[in-house]
């Protein structure tokens, strides 16, 4: 069950914030309750748009401290777009992959605000460094860490207003691909040696390494051994399809 709730309030003395706090956690309280065993609420935040003043969820703080009242079955849903300029993404996904409370994610990709653009066509290493964190985390030690990891929910959340939608799509999906391949090629005990002997630029070499590596083969073996196409956007291009199915949204409601 994933949450965003776009309450707030727009100017100082609109409304009661800490009435506000009780109200949000009464109501999910009552829906906590009827889940059941085989459900997880996940709860999203945004620090604005289209509330201004305030939010009544504006930060990961704020629903993991929501996410905690509840019980755990709650937990936190990351939106890459949901943050100020200059937000450490991938710290906050660490932080709650440590807690055991990272339910999922929202990808897509921003430069000013909650642009919606495409996943990893703004800042394609932050994108690496969030999966970077999530693959550290299955490595642990600890067996509820690694389960954490193991769960998330991958979804996308994107608008794609002058793209071609299946393409931006198919687009998204492969930038996913593209970066968690180079994540799994970190050598973590190359990075965790380089970390006990506090020597910096090993330890960011052995990341940075990995990001830099073209993994277009890797890929194209993978997609080979499943029978699938080595270019998928290529292929869906040449497909005919959309050109097929486009004179559906003509003449009538479209969305």
């Amino acid at each position: 069950l994933s949450l965003w709730f776009a309450d707030g309030t727009n100017y100082p003395g609109q409304a009661d914030i800490r009435r506000r706090k009780a109200w949000m956690h009464e109501a999910l309280a009552e829906m906590y309750k009827a889940l059941t065993p085989d459900m997880r609420m996940l709860i999203e935040y945004k620090f604005f748009e289209p509330a201004f003043y305030h939010t009544d969820l504006a930060d990961w703080g704020m629903a993991y401290n929501l996410a905690g009242k509840l019980g755990a079955q709650a937990s936190v849903l990351v939106d890459t777009g949901h943050h100020a300029p200059g937000t450490n993404v991938e710290h906050i996904v660490a932080y709650l992959l440590d807690e055991q409370r990272l339910g999922g994610f929202h990808f897509n990709s921003r430069k000013y605000a909650d642009d919606d653009l495409i996943v990893g066509a703004i800042n394609p290493y932050e994108l690496f460094l969030i999966f970077y964190q999530i693959l550290e985390a299955a490595n642990d030690v600890n067996s509820g860490i690694r389960g954490g990891a193991d769960d998330i929910a991958y979804m996308i959340d994107q608008c794609h207003n002058i793209e071609p939608k299946i393409q931006a799509m198919i687009r998204s999906v492969l930038n996913v691909q593209t970066q968690y391949a180079k994540a799994l090629l970190i050598n973590l005990d190359e990075v965790h040696a380089a970390q006990e002997a506090q020597d910096v630029m090993a330890a960011e070499d052995a990341v940075r390494s990995a990001f830099e590596f073209d993994v277009t083969p890797l890929l194209h073996a993978v997609r080979e051994e499943q029978n699938l196409p080595l270019d998928p956007m290529k292929a869906f291009r040449e497909s005919g399809y959309y050109e097929s199915v486009a004179h559906r949204g003509k003449g009538g409601a479209s969305w």
